[in-house]
């Protein structure tokens, strides 16, 4: 396949003006996937087929969370297949990193299917048998902030470590103004998670469930994100205007 081909499949990460060097497919990228893929095997509600209809339908609810829980990782594959498409980095740095966002993903995977199944369950009104108390409830919220946090801290610190290669990665000056807001865009994002552990570790004293107030903070990153957006698509249109060059196409960059 030629090269053009192949960025034909990739427009939807490019259409911001950022060049793509990550084209092929490397260890890294194949070490990786398989991590995520077992990732999604262990949200699997059951590795065995049902016996009778009882447990099939008791398994079915199990789908829900499990899709929450796909969703979520999916985003995280996501910004991690967008950062090596970008830079294609392979130093000790990147891969110490890497293999750090891995591992916490590895290790929330439970946490994470734990908490969306208590919610899920509690939207059907079955709040019961998930905790003993309230504070075992917030530890949870503090639990899923903090590696909520860690993911998006290490998706930061590769582009931090990215960004100091930018002289060898030859980057124009609308990639490094772009490479920049993808840093803040996810300190950001990771420092929502730590506001989240911050409330709930404020009410963890409470004697009433009170950590709901801890899950409405993720809430704020929809505008944060929206506003981040929009800076960056006037900004990149005033670098382009400043070096002669031709404008995005409205439709391209209304996806950055």
């Amino acid at each position: 396949m030629s090269l053009s081909a192949k960025t034909q499949f990739h427009q939807h990460i490019e259409a911001d003006g950022f060049r793509l060097r990550g084209l092929g497919f490397s260890r890294l990228d194949a070490f990786s996937d398989v991590i995520f893929g077992f990732a999604l095997t262990l949200l699997v509600v059951s590795l065995e087929v049902p016996k009778n209809y009882t447990e099939m339908r008791h398994m079915l609810r199990g789908f829900f969370p499990f899709g929450i829980c796909f969703l979520f990782l999916m985003m995280v594959w996501y910004a991690h297949y967008k950062f090596f498409r970008r830079f294609h980095l392979h130093d000790l740095t990147t891969i110490a990193l890497n293999s750090l966002l891995l591992f916490v993903v590895m290790f929330y995977v439970y946490p994470l299917k734990f908490l969306f199944t208590f919610l899920t369950s509690g939207m059907g009104g079955n709040w019961s048998g998930f905790f003993e108390t309230y504070h075992q409830l917030n530890e949870l919220m503090v639990m899923f902030g903090l590696g909520f946090a860690s993911i998006y801290l290490l998706i930061g610190m590769l582009y931090v470590n990215a960004y100091r290669q930018r002289a060898h990665l030859d980057l124009t000056e609308v990639e490094r103004f772009l490479a920049r807001s993808y840093i803040v865009e996810s300190l950001g994002v990771c420092g929502v998670g730590l506001l989240s552990c911050l409330a709930a570790w404020g009410l963890s004293s409470q004697t009433r469930g009170t950590s709901g107030y801890a899950g409405m903070v993720y809430w704020l990153i929809a505008p944060f994100k929206v506003f981040c957006r929009s800076y960056v698509r006037k900004k990149v249109a005033a670098i382009r205007a400043s070096e002669h060059l031709p404008p995005l196409d409205p439709a391209t960059a209304e996806t950055i």
